[in-house]
């Protein structure tokens, strides 16, 4: 995330640890963005080459710098050519541009706004808000950086966002507050696979195909009305069609860029 002088992103410095700690992410340094976990392994990310900070944390943890990295901003992820989006009458916008709207720190997650399922997840939410909505309640599952639960509760909705990595939580989190929404959102870390039953009308899940195969096999998930599902390709729809929930019917589809969104509504409440 920016932090103190920091106002934008260009060159990161990566730098892989064989182990996840606590104090990775408490690291006390205006140069510091987050630490991303995954595998077992924490990976550090600063605007500045940092490899004597790293090293000697690393020492005094117990752990090993296993490698480290330069990549441009804009080359890093699902590519963070970062730009401002407009869905209906509502603008989202990173923090270093000028303008009215929704603001938001993109930082190093998934999820900024550039990927095709984020853009697809996005256009669908205020599209099925006008024609089925409004919503009460609402659920992002893997909130990434918070650009969906943004868009819900700017529209009205009261949210349960749910990443889990820690770096997805926190930033979803500073930038609900920065846009004084925070209230209207519980944003918490936890497997999404332990969260059901849902008490919302809406449940978002941009996931990858496995999550979302194990979510479709807990009769606990099939508790909502609505639900928007991305983060899958073409060739995994049969796949994920024979695990669908037979009350769940799909009543719009559209592909971007080799990626898929589904609408479904679950007509027959949960099993």
């Amino acid at each position: 995330m920016l932090r103190g002088k920091h106002k934008r992103y260009e060159k990161l410095y990566l730098y892989s640890l064989n182990q996840q700690h606590p104090a990775l992410h408490e690291i006390s340094d205006e140069d510091f963005i987050g630490c991303w976990e995954e595998d077992g392994l924490a990976i550090l990310f600063f605007h500045r080459p940092k490899r004597a900070l790293v090293q000697n944390l690393a020492r005094k943890l117990g752990l090993n710098l296993e490698d480290e990295a330069e990549v441009s901003y804009d080359e890093w992820g699902e590519g963070r050519k970062v730009k401002v989006l407009q869905i209906g009458p509502i603008t989202l916008r990173p923090v270093w541009q000028a303008g009215e709207g929704l603001r938001f720190d993109p930082g190093v997650v998934f999820g900024s706004g550039n990927h095709p399922t984020t853009r697809l997840c996005l256009s669908w939410i205020y599209r099925l808000w006008k024609e089925s909505g409004p919503f009460k309640k609402a659920v992002d599952l893997g909130c990434g950086a918070g650009l969906l639960s943004l868009l819900l509760t700017a529209l009205g909705a009261e949210v349960l966002a749910a990443d889990f990595n820690p770096l997805c939580v926190a930033l979803t989190q500073k930038n609900l507050v920065i846009n004084n929404l925070a209230q209207k959102a519980r944003v918490i870390r936890e497997d999404v696979r332990k969260l059901p039953p849902f008490e919302a009308d809406l449940v978002v899940a941009n996931l990858f195909k496995g999550l979302l195969l194990d979510l479709f096999g807990l009769p606990s998930f099939w508790t909502a009305k609505h639900y928007l599902l991305s983060g899958f390709s073409p060739s995994m729809e049969e796949e994920l069609k024979k695990a669908l929930w037979s009350g769940a019917k799909i009543r719009g589809r559209e592909e971007k860029d080799g990626w898929v969104i589904w609408y479904l509504e679950n007509k027959k409440g949960h099993p």
